[in-house]
């Protein structure tokens, strides 16, 4: 119910409604107040007209139904209320009690003609706000009474079963399809009754939909099918629907991301198995960069993202997942691969600015310590580019110390003329520019570019 006071409406007028009078506020007051005693001796004294309209066209009925109670909603149609009169919302006492999944006060007021297709000013109708609610004996009694089942709203085009997927109503999600609502139907944003549990996290409602046909493979406008959806948003129980009714485990969004692309860069080791288990590919790359920049970080360029080309096992790196690149490479992924920059895992790894995932990618492919991306990146350039965003300065400075152990170069240059110092100063990373100019001068040599730090 609508709270805000505004003025009737013209149209209301124009009908004959008679606006609230001081015993009509009272009436309503009660109502609002859960007074019943008070409510009903105003009804039955009949001293206030129970159709007159609050300043928003409300009605004491809708005021009743809104409060969830059914006794004041009998008293007042048996007293003559006008079941289907609508506030300038577009709300009546039914859409009321449908909110509430009241199914008792639904059935009063459809046993007194009230309008089962009753609706908001944007088509949201009684079925669809029900369904929202999750009573399914109140679905089946507007069913029941000829409510359209799949009713648009006009807002984002969705219908009753959305709606009830969205909220987690497996019950009312069996009702609507036994009733015929169409489980494949596709709203103004491209989504579908199973996107909408994969969105939200509802397995059962996926369950349910799947085995009524829902289309398990359907892909959003961006690319993106239900099984990319929850694995991005998290929802590993619904992933786990989706995998096991044979949702496409090599399916890819728009950059060329796989689920086991997502669950690797997010640190889902059960998820990562069953994919795997279920035919992904552990060495599947994303998509080439249509423009590569000039600005090489190596495994993610100075202050951009990882460039094209890259494995579930680069990104579980960068994201500094040890256990999943573990599970990846014990299921065969290929440590030695590389992305469209010419970059490799331990660059990947370096990224993430976490000494475990180096190590690992360093025992995988030591030889990666010395190796170039096209713009002449190197490891310790990686090191220190973007690692601020998942870890610490010292973390940090264990990588680099890790790195200048292994061989890597201190002090190179990249295409750019840029060397890891240069880089730590800009960002800033002040340890590491002290660290990389300590490590540099005990080895005999003065740094390319000397910084004021």
């Amino acid at each position: 119910m609508k709270k805000v006071v505004f003025a009737a409406t013209l149209a209301s007028l124009l009908a004959g409604a008679s606006l609230a009078s001081a015993a009509e506020l009272r009436l309503v007051e009660a109502i609002r107040d859960q007074n019943r005693k008070a409510a009903l001796a105003l009804i039955s004294g009949k001293s206030a007209d129970i159709n007159a309209l609050q300043p928003d066209g409300s009605t004491p009925l809708a005021w009743a139904a809104h409060e969830d109670d059914a006794t004041v909603v009998a008293a007042l149609l048996k007293a003559g209320a006008k079941v289907n009169v609508a506030d300038e919302y577009g709300d009546t006492a039914l859409t009321q009690a449908c909110a509430n999944g009241n199914a008792a006060i639904v059935r009063l007021l459809l046993d007194a003609g009230a309008d089962a297709n009753a609706a908001r000013w944007n088509a949201e109708s009684a079925l669809m706000i029900a369904a929202g609610s999750g009573n399914p004996e109140v679905l089946r009694q507007l069913i029941a009474r000829g409510a359209k089942v799949d009713a648009v709203e006009t807002v984002k085009g969705q219908t009753p079963l959305m709606w009830a997927v969205a909220r987690g109503h497996a019950d009312a999600v069996e009702v609507l399809i036994k009733a015929g609502a169409k489980v494949n139907a596709i709203s103004k944003s491209g989504f579908s009754p199973l996107v909408f549990a994969a969105i939200e996290g509802t397995p059962k409602s996926a369950e349910v939909l799947i085995a009524a046909g829902a289309e398990v493979n359907y892909a959003v406008p961006a690319g993106l099918t239900p099984l990319l959806v929850a694995v991005t948003g998290k929802k590993n129980a619904v992933a786990d629907v989706m995998v096991a009714h044979g949702a496409d485990v090599k399916g890819k969004d728009r950059t060329g991301n796989t689920a086991l692309h997502i669950a690797a860069q997010l640190g889902d080791v059960n998820l990562s198995k069953a994919l795997v288990a279920k035919g992904a590919d552990v060495n599947v790359k994303t998509n080439k960069q249509q423009a590569m920049g000039g600005r090489g970080g190596g495994g993610g360029g100075f202050f951009r993202g990882p460039s094209g080309e890259q494995t579930p096992l680069m990104l579980a790196a960068r994201a500094g997942q040890v256990e999943v690149m573990k599970t990846l490479v014990a299921a065969g992924a290929d440590a030695t691969l590389r992305a469209q920059d010419g970059s490799t895992l331990l660059m990947a790894a370096a990224n993430s600015g976490k000494l475990g995932p180096v190590a690992y990618a360093w025992e995988l492919d030591p030889a990666a310590v010395k190796a170039q991306t096209e713009t002449k990146s190197e490891v310790m350039h990686a090191s220190v580019t973007g690692s601020l965003q998942v870890s610490t300065q010292d973390e940090i400075c264990k990588v680099v110390e890790f790195l200048a152990a292994k061989g890597a170069d201190l002090d190179p240059l990249d295409a750019n003329g840029r060397t890891p110092i240069m880089i730590a100063n800009v960002l800033p990373i002040d340890k590491a520019v002290e660290l990389i100019t300590k490590l540099i001068k005990a080895s005999g040599a003065e740094p390319k570019v000397k910084t004021t730090r």
